[in-house]
């Protein structure tokens, strides 16, 4: 019984081949179903109609929407100019925070001087270098030499490096902070130092403009860090 319901099987199985491999394929034409399409007994008037009608009310909406958006833009223009030009005004009217800005810059451009006069001073000191020559015209014309390679190189260098500083602080504010909420923190700070200037340095001895631009830098930081925090966990 065991080799006949083999055989049976052996057979069952070379039967599903051979039909597998000799059926014939017939293609059977479906007709599928077309949204809107036009029949003989349908002239789509009830579409066209309701398609007329949507058509117009999306041309209404961003009509409305485009004219909405462009008030918004100007009444935020009008309140930033009027914020600014009042703030303006009063810096204008504020001799601590003048002076404190005349104070920075002044700090600068000392900074500057000094840093020019050390490499103008390292130029010469290595264009000695040149007394040891015999000719009198050659050991001139390295002495200049050496002194405006080094120099113009130190000046190269630092401008590149600020060059370099400054595309990336552009780079992150608009990466970060290329938004209303960067104005309001600017108008905020800035007035926050004009009027309450003579109560901050009573209590911390500051220079109101270096107090603004470290308040720039700390909001800065913040905003890059929660925008990394939000991109790591992938809210952005």
């Amino acid at each position: 019984m065991t080799e006949e319901c083999q055989d049976k099987l052996r057979q069952a199985e070379q039967e599903r081949d051979y039909a597998l491999s000799h059926q014939k394929k017939v293609e059977i034409p479906v007709e599928k179903p077309v949204l809107y399409q036009k029949c003989g007994n349908c002239n789509q008037t009830a579409y066209l109609k309701a398609k007329e009608k949507y058509d117009m009310q999306m041309e209404k909406l961003a009509g409305r929407y485009k004219t909405k958006t462009v008030m918004y833009e100007a009444l935020m223009f009008l309140l930033i100019w009027y914020s600014a030009s009042t703030t303006i005004f009063q810096i204008i009217q504020k001799k601590e925070f003048l002076t404190d800005c005349r104070t920075f810059f002044d700090a600068i451009a000392t900074f500057t001087q000094t840093i020019a006069g050390l490499i103008i001073q390292i130029g010469k000191e290595a264009a000695q270098i040149s007394n040891g020559l015999f000719n009198l015209v050659i050991a001139g014309v390295v002495y200049w030499i050496i002194r405006i390679l080094i120099c113009g190189g130190c000046l190269a260098v630092a401008g590149i490096f600020l060059a370099f500083i400054g595309i990336k602080i552009v780079g992150l504010y608009k990466k970060y902070c290329w938004d209303m909420i960067t104005i309001m923190v600017i108008l905020i700070s800035m007035e926050i130092a004009i009027y309450f200037g003579d109560w901050i340095k009573t209590v911390l001895p500051i220079n109101l403009l270096f107090f603004l631009l470290f308040v720039q830098l700390v909001y800065v930081g913040i905003r890059w860090y929660v925008k990394g925090w939000w991109e790591n966990r992938g809210y952005v």
